[in-house]
């Protein structure tokens, strides 16, 4: 696996909603340095974060309370629209704007698009609406990655390695042992797996009350380049999947400087939703298995980059939806290549 560059015509998270205030946040998407903040009117705008004179971060400069940004390296001032209206040297304003980045905010995240700005389409997010559901709760955050986008997304779309990798929170030998079926519909990528009559791992039967056996399904979709919804339905085995208890797991894989990922995540569930005790103990072990697959995939990131021939590579089976999602993200590349797209435009 050679693909490291980026794709930007695309949707990523770039923040959590409670993330963003009136406090300027850096955050890199893509190689590109961004600078998030609310405007008076509470919406959130996202620029680049680079001053057009001296390419001073804007992050570091401060936000009056009319919305405008100042560089606090020689004081230029942009309004809300990332228009330069003035210095403090000279009467004139000199002539410059920041790149300012198509923003969806929905549901409690901040999706930005960093590539064209006249293709940025919010038809292609997700419905995340169980995060803003009051029949649901959720937990939600982000982790830290040094390893690549396209590590985290196999991870993902391979869920056999639970078996391997979390055998004592999630996995257990009927994941390594269940086949998926894989489905591709245009550049979304999405699995199932249905394991009937199998042990509980332990994350399930505590945060169920179940005993084994149990039915147990999963149902994941990939919307390239960084999206990944996970559906899973557990239930005593015989229950019709209705019946059983539901959860749903939101990943925002947003690649940032080199070969660094943003590893957002939501963890939601439908049922005893004020349970704060299970609340607790589901996010700890949400956690705790990331870290298992950070563990895993900065590990494996090495091995990738110290091996800049490219040895080949074995595939199996289980491998089937990754290796679909690999080239959803390389079409999508060459895509933006060929159309030279993939440089966001000054919106002003």
């Amino acid at each position: 696996m050679t693909l490291t560059q980026h794709v930007r015509n695309g949707w990523y998270l770039g923040a959590w909603s409670d993330e963003i205030g009136r406090t300027l946040k850096q955050r890199w998407i893509t190689d590109l340095p961004v600078c998030f903040y609310r405007l008076p009117d509470q919406t959130v705008t996202a620029v680049e974060d680079r001053c057009p004179h001296r390419k001073y971060p804007l992050s570091l400069g401060h936000l009056d309370d009319d919305g405008t940004l100042q560089c606090d390296y020689h004081g230029y001032r942009f309004d809300g629209q990332g228009v330069c209206v003035g210095v403090a040297e000279q009467a004139d304003k000199p002539k410059a704007a920041l790149r300012r980045f198509p923003l969806v905010e929905r549901d409690g995240a901040v999706w930005i698009w960093p590539g064209d700005p006249e293709l940025a389409d919010e038809g292609l997010l997700p419905d995340t609406s169980w995060l803003n559901d009051p029949n649901w709760t959720h937990v939600h955050g982000v982790v830290p990655l040094k390893a690549r986008h396209l590590l985290l997304l196999e991870n993902l779309l391979d869920l056999t390695h639970e078996t391997f990798l979390h055998p004592t929170s999630i996995g257990n030998a009927a994941v390594a042992a269940t086949p998926i079926d894989v489905t591709v519909d245009g550049d979304r990528v999405g699995f199932s797996r249905r394991m009937t009559g199998i042990e509980a791992p332990p994350f399930y039967e505590k945060s169920c009350g179940l005993t084994s056996p149990v039915d147990r399904w999963q149902d994941g979709d990939f919307y390239p380049p960084g999206i990944f919804v996970l559906n899973i339905r557990v239930a005593a085995t015989g229950t019709e999947e209705p019946d059983g208890f539901h959860m749903k797991v939101l990943y925002g894989m947003t690649p940032g400087r080199g070969n660094e990922t943003h590893d957002f995540y939501a963890l939601g569930r439908d049922y005893l939703i004020d349970d704060q005790e299970l609340t607790r103990f589901q996010h700890e072990q949400q956690l705790a298995v990331m870290q298992e697959d950070v563990d895993a995939l900065e590990a494996q990131e090495i091995m990738y980059a110290t091996d800049p021939g490219g040895t080949a590579e074995s595939s199996i089976k289980s491998d089937l939806a990754a290796l679909r999602g690999r080239r959803a993200v390389a079409k999508m590349l060459t895509r933006e290549q060929q159309a030279g797209t993939a440089r966001p435009r000054a919106s002003a």
